[in-house]
């Protein structure tokens, strides 16, 4: 076990631009907390793609649970409108799909396809008694407050969250105590760390940007090429993380494009389940010195908090 110390928090994996492997490092980091600290962690799904929960539950059980109306944002609904005493935490499944180091430790609260419309009619219940400015903020802060009520059982949460700026979404920047950003080596993705800056600065005016980021992981780097094009992009793609390393607090290593990392959240075939370092494979020392990195930059950022 890592000597790391991990204080109980909230992080969100976030990027407005889609595609940039926001669910592949969040899996990979919480099982990597699982395998080097022990902690008992819960993932929530805010993605209507659902990838976390397909990956970590299989096909077949998310499809239970979202005919059982089990997933997110169900209970939230039911929270939200006080047709469910439940705690949040009651909705929380263990994963079956995990690293055989997170079996005990590691929980989930499922995605829906169905996310959007859920959205709205969580906002509906909140009209009557606002306009829909005041409606969308109150449903975006009451659901920050039901994640985070989560820490009372267990270490460490995670929230997936969905491209774009979503309620789910804004929900998890209000209920963050940092925010990890995974990104693609290129301007676009950059750029879309640009808009959630000034989202950021709109939802959380008791934080900036900078009080917030742990680190931006740059993923799905292409190995370097002998020779031409190959070598062209890699000293561009250098060039750009050079500029935007002082924002950006960059967290490494990187993460390359490789079959460990891009197979990572297509688990439904497996007979059981695999040690990190069977799942990871030559990706797994990488994987958890990005882990180790994180955990650190959470324990300081938690720190400068207490102090304040």
């Amino acid at each position: 076990m890592s000597k790391i110390e991990l204080p109980k928090c909230v992080m969100a994996a976030i990027n407005f631009k889609g595609g940039t492997g926001k669910t592949t490092v969040a899996i990979a980091i919480a099982e990597g907390l699982c395998h080097l600290l022990g902690k008992r962690i819960v993932v929530i799904d805010c993605d209507f793609q659902c990838s976390a929960s397909i990956a970590l539950l299989g096909r077949r059980t998310l499809n239970d649970l979202i005919v059982k109306n089990a997933t997110v944002d169900c209970q939230l609904q039911r929270k939200l409108t006080a047709r469910n005493g439940q705690h949040l935490g009651s909705a929380a499944v263990k994963t079956h799909f995990c690293v055989n180091e997170a079996s005990e430790h590691m929980y989930l609260l499922p995605g829906n396809p169905d996310m959007p419309r859920r959205e709205r009619q969580i906002l509906a219940s909140f009209l009557p008694k606002a306009d829909i400015h005041s409606a969308y903020e109150s449903a975006a802060v009451k659901m920050g407050e039901l994640f985070r009520s989560l820490l009372e059982e267990f270490d460490f949460i995670l929230i997936d969250c969905p491209p774009g700026l979503t309620l789910f979404s804004e929900a998890a920047i209000r209920a963050a105590d940092g925010l990890i950003i995974p990104t693609l080596p290129n301007e676009i993705s950059f750029a879309a760390i640009d808009h959630l800056r000034t989202e950021i600065a709109r939802a959380r005016p008791d934080r900036s940007f900078q009080d917030l980021l742990v680190g931006t992981v740059v993923s799905k780097v292409r190995p370097k090429a002998a020779a031409g094009q190959g070598r062209h992009q890699t000293e561009t793609m250098e060039r750009l993380l050079d500029r935007v390393a002082p924002d950006f607090q960059l967290l490494r290593p990187y993460l390359p494009y490789c079959k460990e990392l891009e197979g990572a959240t297509w688990r439904d075939n497996d007979t059981g389940r695999l040690s990190f370092g069977r799942r990871y494979g030559q990706s797994s020392g990488m994987v958890e010195r990005l882990v180790e990195e994180f955990a650190g930059r959470c324990g300081a950022l938690m720190a400068r908090r207490h102090q304040e």
